[in-house]
């Protein structure tokens, strides 16, 4: 098996490793051959390196040096830098900004290969050092001697003249060694451990330290944003003024939902997957298309999804219907907007209906007609969507009571000429239950049956005490199922 790296470069080949340091050739998704530096950055040393290595490709990359393509990752476990191969190669005529760039980082001119546009040097490869070259001081240019001019003879003084002198020296000479120590033995600090701290905690923590604090950018999307990420110098470690503190911070950058539609189910699979993301369902509708054609995503293409995150599929079933008929879907386990968005590209219209029930709020419980139904275009879908039960509190009136006064006289009967309405009538009924004491907790399913369709007016788990009572609306004759814990325990008509 060819090994990748970083999932997205294929190795072609590899040079020995040098320390913590590993070139390997390799060509991106794309077909661009290059190299790549990778670096184990588990020492001190390592980590030292990589970040001089680091800042100095960034240096080029400011001055406009380099060539496009050149890819950075300080990301924590992948440290490496991609240099993609130009598609011509012409030796530049001066490297000299090049050379001046690269020497406040110890790179030298063996240490780089370089080419020329339009008259202007790039870098095509900078090798990496394992360790900073030691820099050769120039020798101090000696200095002409002076002469010194002869000195007038100084006039006697008593001891009163030269003992303000002498207490000067003294006080001088006790600044200058405390000044010395100081400077030769500054105090020391231990750091703490700043990871999962915010930049503000983090100086907060090193105030007074005199630390020069530098900030770089990493991405984790299971961190939270403006997280510090890595430190260096690690936690415990004791430093003094003056020293390098380097924090990166966690800046996570979202990927997008790929292009899947008019593809096969298993070609949108292997695209989904490649892109760092997995299938959460798949629904199916009659369409003209081949069957297992992929329609649409959930969430659209090129929507912001974080890695590991899931795609729900609308794909074609293969079937053909009428010109003017569909096939309703299956909308189970859906939110309220996925439902709605799956009966549009169906050419259906969504009735939503909300129930009172124990599954999350807005999630899709029901539906009427259910899946494979054949429909005219247009034709509506009720949707049956969990509510969380809302319990009324009774309040008291401001009014007196009404009186109580005769009833009226009921309606006259309807004569034999007046045609009686077609189709089951609605009525509104009150559907109730009480959980009996001996069942300290069960799971809950109301369900009302008319002769239209089977509505769930309550489904969940429940505790002592519990009563359940509400008013619904029903066609024609209709019945009452309460089933506890899987099992039917009442069965009446309304």
């Amino acid at each position: 098996m060819v090994p990748v790296l970083d999932e997205r470069f294929t190795v072609l080949g590899e040079e020995p490793p040098q320390g913590f340091v590993q070139g390997f050739r390799v060509a991106t998704p794309e077909g661009q051959v290059g190299w790549l530096y990778w670096f184990e950055v588990h020492t001190p040393e390592a980590r030292a390196a990589f970040h001089r290595y680091k800042n100095a490709v960034r240096r080029l990359m400011a001055q406009g040096f380099l060539l496009e393509g050149v890819v950075v990752s300080a990301n924590p476990g992948r440290y490496y830098v991609f240099w993609p191969e130009p598609k011509a190669h012409h030796r530049p005529r001066r490297i000299k900004p090049l050379l001046e760039l690269l020497e406040p980082f110890g790179y030298r001119e063996e240490d780089l290969e370089a080419t020329e546009e339009n008259g202007r040097p790039l870098v095509v490869r900078l090798r990496p050092q394992v360790a900073p070259p030691p820099r050769a001081e120039p020798p101090p240019s000696p200095q002409p001697e002076k002469p010194m001019p002869p000195r007038p003879p100084s006039p006697r003084r008593g001891w009163p003249g030269w003992l303000p002198g002498l207490l000067m020296l003294l006080l001088g000479s006790l600044a200058l060694t405390e000044a010395a120590q100081r400077y030769l033995n500054p105090p020391e600090y231990v750091l703490p451990d700043l990871v999962g701290k915010t930049p503000r905690e983090a100086l907060e923590a090193v105030r007074g330290f005199g630390l020069k604090v530098e900030f770089t950018e990493g991405s984790d999307v299971s961190r939270p944003e403006d997280q510090i990420l890595e430190q260096d110098p690690n936690p415990g470690t004791r430093v003094k003024p003056g020293r390098r503190l380097e924090l990166v911070l966690n800046k996570p950058r979202l990927g997008t939902v790929p292009t899947v539609s008019g593809r096969s189910l298993e070609d949108a699979r292997r695209a989904l997957e490649a892109a760092g993301y997995r299938i959460a369902g798949v629904t199916r509708i009659a369409s003209g298309n081949t069957a297992d054609t992929v329609l649409t995503s959930i969430p659209r293409e090129g929507q912001p999804l974080r890695p590991g995150e899931g795609v729900r599929l609308l794909v074609s079933s293969g079937t053909r219907p009428a010109p003017r008929e569909t096939l309703v879907p299956d909308l189970s386990d859906l939110t309220e907007e996925q439902a709605r968005y799956i009966l549009m590209v169906a050419e259906l219209s969504p009735q939503v209906v909300r129930v009172p029930s124990g599954a999350p709020e807005g999630r899709v419980i029901g539906q009427e007609p259910g899946p494979g139904v054949t429909l005219p275009r247009e034709a509506p879908v009720r949707i049956i969507v969990a509510a969380q039960p809302a319990a009324a509190t009774p309040k008291a009136s401001p009014f007196p009571p009404p009186r109580l006064s005769a009833p009226e006289p009921p309606p006259p009967a309807p004569s034999p000429e007046q045609s009686a309405p077609s189709g089951p009538q609605e009525r509104r009924v009150v559907v109730s239950y009480t959980l009996p004491e001996n069942i300290p907790n069960a799971v809950v399913v109301i369900t009302v049956q008319d002769e239209v369709l089977i509505n769930t007016v309550f489904e969940g788990p429940v505790e002592q005490p519990w009563s359940f009572s509400q008013e619904v609306v029903v066609r024609g004759n209709a019945v009452m199922r309460v089933v506890v814990n899987g099992e039917t325990v009442l069965e009446t008509p309304l």
